[in-house]
Parts: C-alpha cells; structure tokens; sequence
C-alpha cells in the first residue's frame, strides 16, 4: 500500500512538471509570436511612413492646396500624386477630409460610394502610446500629434496604418497595408512549431514517466524482496527466541515436576486440557484472545512451580498428609507466585505472560465459594486462568495414578467435577468442561497405563489432535 501511494506521488508530481513544461511552451510561443507580430508592424508603419514623407514632399512640390477651397483642381493635383505611389501587401493610400470623414482621392481607386463616410468613426489603435485615438481627430488642434502609427480595421480586415496630418491640404494622408505574406507564413510556423513542440514535448514527458516507472517498479521490487528477507530472518528469530523462552520455562516446570513420582506428561496434559478450555471460553468471555490463550496454555505449565521450595518428606510423601504437612505443601502457591512475581519484577515490562503466569501459580488452588487457599478468594474475584487451570488440574489429579492411589475413570471424575460446580470451580468453566469431555477422556486414557509403550505413543498422538482441535 505504502509503494502504491508513493507510485500515484511520483506520477502525480511528474503531471504537474509536465502540466508546467506545457503551458511555459505554450506561453513561450504565444510571446514570440506577438512578438513577431509587433516587429511586423512596426515595420510596415515605417514604410507606411516613409510612403507619407514621400507623399508631402510631391505635395509640397505640386503646390497641392486645401482641398476645401478651389477644392478640384487640388484634388487633381493630389489624386496624380497618390496614382503614382505604389503600396506593398495589397495596401492603399488616400486623402481623408476631415469636415466630411470621406476618402477625397485613392491609389488603388476605391468606388466613392465604399469610402463615403466610411472613416467617420475610425480608431487607430497607437502602437506608441498603446491607446485607441479617433482618425479624424488629426486635424484638430486637441490631438496630442499630427500623427499615428498603429492598426486599424478596413472592411472587416486588420491593416498596419501611418496616418498624418498635411495642413497645406487641410487633409488626413493615410497609409495602409495588411499583414504581408511573410506575416503569415510566419504565423502559420509558429503554430504549427508550437504543435510539433507540444506533441514532443507530450511525447518526452510521456517517456520519462515511463523510464521513472520502470525504475520505481524495479526499486519497489528490490525493496520488497529486501524487506520480505528482513522479515523471514526477523520471524526465524523471533521463531527461535520463542522456542528458547518455550523451552526454558517448560525445562523450569520440568524441573518442579520431576521431584514427584508422577511420569512427567502432567504438564503436557494440564496444557492440552487448558488449551481446550480457554478456547472454548474465549467467545464467552472478555479478554480471551488468541494472544491471551497462546499464553496461558504455556503458562498453565508453570503452576506447580512452586513445589521445588517444598522438602522431598512431603512432596514425596506416599500416604496422606497430615494437618501440618498440608499447611506446608500449601505453601507451593505462594512460592510459585512470589518467585514468577519477583522475576516480572526483574523484568520491569509489563509482560502479558508473565501477569498469566503469576495468577496461575498464587490462585489455582482457590475456591468458587471463597474456601481456597492461599488468600480465600472467592467467584469472579479470582482471575479467570486460574479458574480454567483449576478444573483442568484438579481432572488430571483424579484420573492420573498416584503413590497413594489408582486413577479414577472418566465418568467417576466427571462426577466429582460436576459436584464441585458453584463451589469449588467456576460453573462456567465446567459447563465448557461437559461441552469437551470427550476429548478429555481421550487425552487421559493412555496416562492410565502408562507401562504399556503403545498407550504412551497414542497419548502424544491424542495431545497433539486436541491441540489442532483447539486452534
């Protein structure tokens, strides 16, 4: 998930480098073709105005008077000049008066009936100033010049214009030609270079996208192959901590039980037994995780521990023990608790299996009516462990053979769980006890005649299938 998220990253900051390459190409071309454009007009309005000089100075020459008065015979006179001017890119030349805004006199001859009053709102849009100046206000003794350089629309199309004031005719004289060609050509490879670039530059992005990609993909994969190694050499680890710490603390309640008589598979036992009772449990009440059971199944090993204080004349006792005798054996309780106490302690974390470990060995030997030992606690005040040790302990003391006497069958056992229900064990313990007897007298019937090899392999097998049967 993590290298998805930074893949849609990477691609995401390369859209918006792309996105920015784009527009600054875009942009780029956008400026130089009006920069283009403006070079061209600025052009044309020098020639239009060396056009306009050339035309003064005929004027000048020819004696061209105001066209207002003896207006004809100046009118000839201009119209000769102007039929002798030649303009460039389909342009044209023409004397504008400004009482009337009508094109007096042309080169090419336009129909007066087109220019009649045709400049009577013209605008010039001044290259100079940026500003938009009304044509005829040439004549006038308001306007800021006696002449313009800019642009202006003739019959719906765009022409670069030179237009100046002559006072000796009283008249506009205004140059005009459209975009030449090369204003076009110019125009059309520019946008078909800013196209190409755009598509190029589409085409490269695209490329590095890919090629980064191609890297992250081969990155990712050698990361997870990295991490997926790091993570079976941390669970091989781990693995091998646990079966240590397994060992060990099976090795210490090993140790305890070696000191009885019994075979020593009372362990292997009491964990199958809890194991079956904590996971049928686990739904009924809080806090019985999966966690929570692993670790109580290895802890229910522990909850003898304590009998490794307790002198061998009693521990090893084959008859009854005497008042005194039990008050000694009992204190294996407190024994147990206070060194699995002691080492939490050494610890100093608060280790979940530790605190399981503890309350088993203080409280299996309590009572669901408050007549236990070793502190007289009573129903739910006693932890919930050593509830489910409680019943499984006590199962595999009437069923197991012992110095001082024969194991008892299944069903006698049974019954003297069931008349311990409400007073010493906990009823709902041993309503999942009843839901699993089955598999209870499986798992204790071998132990029964434990001379007999084969009875000692079915009883591994037994222990193992209740141990599948529980996960």
């Amino acid at each position: 998930m993590k290298s998805k998220s930074g893949w849609l990253f990477v691609i995401l900051i390369a859209s918006v480098q792309l996105a920015l390459l784009l527009i600054a190409v875009v942009t780029l071309f956008g400026w130089f073709a009006n920069r283009a454009h403006e070079t061209f007009a600025s052009q044309a309005c020098a020639e239009n105005g060396l056009i306009a000089n050339q035309i003064f100075a005929e004027f000048a020459e020819q004696k061209v008077g105001p066209i207002q008065s003896n207006g004809q015979q100046n009118l000839d006179l201009a119209s000769e000049v102007l039929s002798g001017i030649h303009m460039p890119n389909y342009g044209f030349v023409c004397l504008v008066d400004p009482e009337t805004a009508t094109a007096v006199a042309s080169n090419p001859k336009f129909p007066s009936v087109l220019l009649a009053g045709a400049f009577s709102n013209s605008q010039i849009e001044n290259t100079e100033s940026s500003k938009t100046l009304p044509l005829l206000g040439l004549g006038s003794k308001d306007h800021p010049s006696r002449y313009m350089h800019g642009s202006m629309e003739f019959n719906q199309r765009k022409h670069y214009v030179t237009a100046q004031f002559e006072p000796k005719s009283g008249a506009i004289i205004l140059v005009a030609q459209q975009p030449s060609q090369a204003v076009a050509t110019v125009s059309s490879d520019i946008r078909s270079a800013r196209q190409a670039f755009f598509a190029a530059t589409m085409l490269i992005g695209l490329c590095c996208l890919a090629a980064i990609l191609m890297v992250l993909n081969r990155i990712t994969a050698k990361v997870e192959t990295q991490n997926a190694n790091f993570e079976d050499e941390i669970s091989n680890q781990t693995r091998q901590v646990e079966q240590t710490q397994n060992a060990v603390i099976f090795g210490l309640a090993k140790l305890a039980e070696s000191r009885d008589n019994d075979t020593g598979e009372h362990l292997d036992r009491i964990r199958s037994y809890v194991m079956i009772l904590a996971k049928d449990l686990q739904y009924r009440m809080e806090g019985l995780d999966d966690n929570y059971v692993r670790n109580l199944a290895l802890a229910s090993s522990l909850h003898d521990v304590g009998k490794v204080g307790i002198p061998d004349s009693i521990l090893l006792k084959p008859g009854r023990l005497s008042k005194a005798e039990r008050e000694v054996m009992e204190l294996h309780t407190l024994i147990g608790g206070e060194c699995l106490e002691a080492i939490q302690a050494r610890l100093g974390t608060d280790n979940q299996f530790m605190q399981i470990a503890k309350q088993v060995a203080y409280y299996h030997h309590e009572r669901w009516d408050g007549n236990g030992y070793p502190h007289g606690l009573a129903a739910e005040k006693i932890p919930v462990v050593a509830r489910i040790v409680a019943v499984a302990d006590v199962y595999d003391a009437l069923t197991s053979k012992r110095p001082y006497k024969d194991p008892l069958s299944h069903i006698e056992s049974k019954g003297i769980i069931l008349s311990g229900s409400g007073s010493q064990f906990d009823p709902e313990v041993v309503a999942a006890f009843l839901r699993h007897e089955d598999e209870f007298e499986a798992i204790s019937r071998p132990q029964r005649s434990i001379s007999d090899e084969e009875a000692r392999s079915e009883f591994h097998v037994l222990c193992e299938r209740a141990q599948t049967l529980a996960e």
